[in-house]
C-alpha cells in the first residue's frame, strides 16, 4: 500500500493532470484514494477515469473521513480559507495550486494554520520541475555564470480566450499565468525582492483583469529582474529565460513555458558553451507529479519542501507589489509597503 493517501479538492481540468502526474511519479510514495467537488457529475465523471472509489461532496466531509493525510488543492483561490485551516487542524499535509491565496495576506494565514497543525504545506509552482528550469537553477545557484546580475523571463502568446472562474477575475494575468515566471526568477536570483514597477494593460474586453505585464523587481543585493508576459502576440509565440552573471550567460528558449521541449544554452566567460536541447512528453503531468513528490518526501524527513507555503510568501509580495504598481499608473513599490499590510492590497 503506498505511504500517503492523497484526496484532490476540486476535479475540474487541471485534476486530470494531478492524477496522472501522481500515477507516473509518485511510485508507492503516495496514490490518489478520494476526490472532492460539489458537482457530482464532475465528480463521478473524474474519479471514474482515474479509478478513484471515495468521493466527497463537501471539503469538511473529505476532512472529517480520516481516510486521506495529503489533500491537493486545486480550487479557485477565494473559497481555500474553508479548507486550509481545517484540514492543517488535523495535521492533514496539502498542495495548493498557485495562486496560494487571493493576496499576501491569505498566503499568510495559510503558513500559520499549517505551523499551528504541524502540518506541511505546498504551492504547486510545477514548472521549477521543468528540466530546463532545473537546470538553469543549478547552474546559477552554483556559481557557474558567477554572481547572478540579472534575470529576464518573458512569454509571448496569443491566449484570447479565457473561461470559466478566471474570465471574472479582477487579478487576472499575473496572478494565474505569470506568477510562474516571478517565482521562477526570484528563484534563481536567491535574495529578497525589494522594489516592484509594473504597468498592466486590460486589452481584451470579455475579461475583468489584465492581459499584459511588463515587470522590474529589484533585489536586495544589487540583482535585477524582468518580465515581460503578452496574451496578444498574434505569431512568434516565445518564452525566454535569460540569466546573466558576471562570468557568463544562461538562456532557455521554447514555445511557451508549459512546453517540455527546450534549449539551454550556457556561455562562460572562459569561452565554454553548453548547448542541451530537451524532450519531455506529458511536461505539465510529469511536473505536477515532481511538485508532489517534493512535498511528500519532505513530509517523511521532516523538513520543509523546497516550493514551501513560506517560501512562496516572497512571491505572493512580489504579486501584491505588481498589483499595487499597477494601481498607480506603474509608480515603483517598495516590497515593505506589502509586508506592513497585507491584508490591505487584494
Amino acid at each position: 500500500m503506498p505511504d500517503h493517501r492523497i484526496g484532490i479538492v476540486g476535479t475540474g481540468g487541471i485534476a486530470r493532470l494531478h492524477a496522472e502526474g501522481y500515477k507516473a511519479v509518485l511510485g508507492r510514495l503516495g496514490s490518489v484514494v478520494a476526490g472532492c467537488d460539489p458537482d457530482r457529475g464532475r465528480l463521478d465523471g473524474f474519479c471514474d477515469r482515474h479509478d478513484v472509489d471515495l468521493r466527497f461532496s463537501t471539503a469538511a466531509e473529505l476532512i472529517a473521513s480520516g481516510e486521506v493525510n495529503v489533500i491537493a488543492l486545486l480550487t479557485p483561490p477565494a473559497v481555500r480559507h474553508g479548507v486550509i485551516a481545517p484540514a492543517a487542524e488535523r495535521g492533514i499535509h496539502m498542495l495548493v495550486e498557485k495562486p496560494f491565496g487571493e493576496g499576501l495576506g491569505d498566503a499568510i494565514s495559510f503558513v500559520d494554520a499549517a505551523d499551528d497543525g504541524g502540518a506541511r504545506i505546498a504551492v504547486n509552482h510545477e514548472l521549477r520541475f521543468m528540466p530546463d528550469a532545473l537546470r538553469a537553477h543549478e547552474l546559477a545557484t552554483s556559481g557557474a555564470v558567477g554572481d547572478v546580475r540579472f534575470v529576464a523571463h518573458d512569454q509571448f502568446q496569443n491566449r484570447t480566450t479565457v473561461g470559466g472562474w478566471r474570465a471574472t477575475e479582477r487579478r487576472l494575468e499575473i496572478s494565474i499565468f505569470s506568477i510562474h515566471l516571478l517565482d521562477k526568477m526570484r528563484w534563481i536570483v536567491g535574495r529578497p525582492p525589494l522594489s516592484v514597477v509594473c504597468p498592466t494593460r486590460s486589452w481584451n474586453a470579455r475579461v475583468a483583469g489584465e492581459t499584459f505585464s511588463a515587470l522590474t523587481v529589484q533585489f536586495e543585493g544589487g540583482p535585477v529582474g524582468t518580465m515581460v508576459s503578452n496574451w496578444h502576440s498574434p505569431r512568434v509565440p516565445e518564452c525566454r529565460l535569460r540569466v546573466d552573471g558576471d562570468a557568463g550567460s544562461i538562456l532557455s528558449t521554447k514555445r511557451a513555458i508549459v512546453d517540455g521541449d527546450a534549449t539551454l544554452r550556457v556561455e562562460r566567460a572562459d569561452g565554454r558553451v553548453e548547448t542541451t536541447t530537451y524532450r519531455m512528453k506529458n511536461a505539465m503531468a510529469h511536473t505536477m507529479g515532481r511538485s508532489m513528490r517534493g512535498l511528500l518526501e519532505a513530509v517523511d524527513v521532516g523538513a520543509q519542501p523546497s516550493h514551501s507555503g513560506l517560501d512562496n510568501l516572497e512571491t505572493m509580495a512580489i504579486v501584491d507589489a505588481a498589483y499595487l504598481s499597477a494601481s498607480r499608473d506603474g509608480a515603483r513599490v517598495e516590497i515593505a509597503e506589502v509586508w506592513e499590510n497585507p491584508a490591505a492590497v487584494s
